[in-house]
């Protein structure tokens, strides 16, 4: 059984084979941000050219400004705090804990969405 495409964005596989790994290591290794060069199953490339990745910096930023206003509107509506530190720390806070996600997510969605490359389902 194949995997959707959304599936496939969120466990960061292969756009061609949607089942080869795109990271060599794990998002809390300090080499989080490698990429194979190649899909480990199929062997599609998984750089399509030199600095192909710089378009990911857009969706990270699309991702980093959903989470500050999620979490925003959170402290605002359950804490209620009138102090602006607060609101600075649920900005920032989130983004940070998390950033390791959101960098490799965002590599993902835009290979997935940009990169030209079609499911195969022989592979």
């Amino acid at each position: 059984m194949s995997k959707s495409k959304l599936s496939a964005i969120i466990e960061k596989k292969c756009p061609s084979c949607r089942q080869g790994d795109m990271f060599t290591h794990s998002a809390l290794s300090p080499k989080f941000h490698q990429i194979n060069d190649r899909c480990p199953h199929c062997g599609t490339t998984l750089n399509p050219e030199t600095g192909f990745y710089y378009g990911a910096m857009y969706v990270s930023y699309g991702i980093n400004t959903a989470i500050m206003f999620i979490t925003i509107f959170a402290v605002y509506f359950f804490l209620d705090s009138s102090d602006p530190l607060v609101y600075i720390a649920a900005a920032v806070i989130p983004m940070v804990v998390l950033m390791t996600f959101v960098f490799r997510l965002s590599r993902s969605i835009y290979l997935h969405l940009f990169g030209g490359i079609d499911y195969d389902k022989s592979k």
